[in-house]
C-alpha cells in the first residue's frame, strides 16, 4: 500500500506546483485582456493634413472613467519643433476624448494620451500625424529700370537734323607775333612809299 501511494503523492505534488505557477499568471492576464484599446484617431495616425487641425481627438473601444473633479484623461499635442500646442483641457464624450490645439509649426505632430480604462486600469499611448508646409507664394518680380551711367549719357540730336559737330575755337597763342610782323610790314610799306615819292620829287626838279 505504501508503494502505490508514493507515486500518487508525487503526481499530486507536481500538479499543485504547476497550478501555483500558472494561477498568478492567469489572474494577471485576465484584467489585462479586459483593458480598453484605441479604436481611431482624428487626424488619422500617420496621416498628412494640409491645414492644421483645431482639435485632436481619439476614440477608445469603451468609454473611459472620467470625472470633472479629477483630471483622469490627458492629451498632449506637440508640433514639428517639439512645442506643446494643446490647451491642456480634455473633453470626454462617450468613448471619444478631444482637446483644443493652437497654431504651431508644420511637420510631424506627436500626440501622447492617457486615460483610465472602464475596468479601472490606466491606459496610454502615442500616435502622430504630419502638417504639411504651406506653399510659399511666388511673387511676380518687378522690372527695375536701369539707371544709365554718366559715361553712357549722350546729348539728344536736334529735331529735324543730326547733331552739329563742335568747331574748335581759334588758337590765339601766336597773336602777339602776328601783330608784330604786321606792324613791321606796314612800317616798311610806309617807308618805301615815302622813299619813292621823295625820289620822284627830287628827280623832277
Amino acid at each position: 500500500m505504501k508503494q502505490h501511494s508514493r507515486p500518487r503523492f508525487q503526481a499530486f505534488f507536481r500538479m499543485a506546483a504547476a497550478a501555483a505557477v500558472l494561477l498568478p499568471a492567469a489572474l494577471v492576464a485576465a484584467p489585462a485582456m479586459a483593458h480598453d484599446n484605441l479604436s481611431s484617431t482624428d487626424p488619422e495616425q500617420d496621416s498628412s493634413v494640409a491645414v492644421p487641425p483645431a482639435t485632436v481627438s481619439l476614440t477608445l473601444s469603451e468609454p473611459p472613467i472620467n470625472t470633472e473633479s479629477l483630471n483622469l484623461s490627458i492629451i498632449t499635442v506637440q508640433d514639428g519643433t517639439g512645442k506643446t500646442i494643446s490647451d491642456g483641457k480634455v473633453t470626454v464624450n462617450g468613448p471619444t476624448l478631444s482637446t483644443g490645439v493652437g497654431p504651431g509649426s508644420p511637420g510631424k505632430h506627436t500626440v501622447q494620451w492617457r486615460a483610465v480604462s472602464s475596468d479601472g486600469h490606466p491606459i496610454e499611448g502615442t500616435f502622430s500625424f504630419t502638417v504639411k508646409t504651406p506653399a510659399a507664394s511666388v511673387a511676380t518680380p518687378q522690372t527695375v529700370p536701369a539707371v544709365p551711367s554718366a559715361s553712357a549719357v549722350t546729348t539728344a540730336p536736334a529735331a529735324g537734323g543730326t547733331t552739329p559737330e563742335r568747331v574748335p575755337g581759334p588758337d590765339n597763342r601766336n597773336a602777339p607775333l602776328t601783330l608784330a610782323i604786321a606792324g613791321a610790314v606796314l612800317a616798311l610799306a610806309i617807308g618805301a612809299t615815302w622813299f619813292f615819292r621823295r625820289r620822284h620829287r627830287n628827280g623832277g626838279a
